[in-house]
């Protein structure tokens, strides 16, 4: 995918999951957390972003096209360096679960509740951490995660 000013960015992200992670990394929070909404269609460029947060457009884009360019391979859309393996920790943060295994924001919000994904929180902080202050025990929340994540996998697996 080539990555433009006129790109849309829920667009950028579809194709490319990873990308969410460049967004919060500049700072784009709020953006990510309403695209996150299901149901949300956003036609937001990402220079019309970029302009309005007074963010380096052409920064950006460099950030994103090293995303985009990533090789997929052919299967289910995973990147070729994929060796299918689950990995999910406690130390990791929560939006890089959320972004590298979508299937987990079930157990995300069945034990944080679906307000956890718009909190300026999300991403800032590991999971055992999000347990910590929910009264989770971190242990069983990652074990559900992965479990979450198999059970789509296996839904997909006919097709894949």
């Amino acid at each position: 995918m080539n990555v433009t000013k006129d790109s849309k960015v829920s667009e950028i992200i579809s194709a490319h999951p990873g990308a969410v992670m460049v967004f919060k990394r500049n700072g784009f929070f709020a953006l990510m957390a309403r695209l996150q909404k299901p149901g949300t269609n956003d036609d937001t460029t990402l220079g019309a972003v970029c302009a309005q947060q007074g963010a380096d457009v052409g920064k950006l884009i460099q950030d994103l096209q090293a995303v985009c360019q990533a090789p997929q391979s052919a299967s289910c859309g995973h990147a070729t360096a994929d060796t299918g393996e689950i990995v999910i920790t406690k130390k990791m943060k929560t939006s890089e679960v959320t972004d590298r295994y979508p299937a987990a924001k079930t157990v995300f919000a069945k034990y944080f509740g679906v307000g956890c994904f718009t909190c300026p929180a999300f991403g800032t902080e590991d999971v055992a951490f999000a347990c910590l202050m929910h009264n989770t025990n971190a242990d069983q929340f990652v074990k559900e995660c992965i479990e979450a994540v198999k059970k789509e996998r296996e839904a997909k697996g006919a097709s894949c």
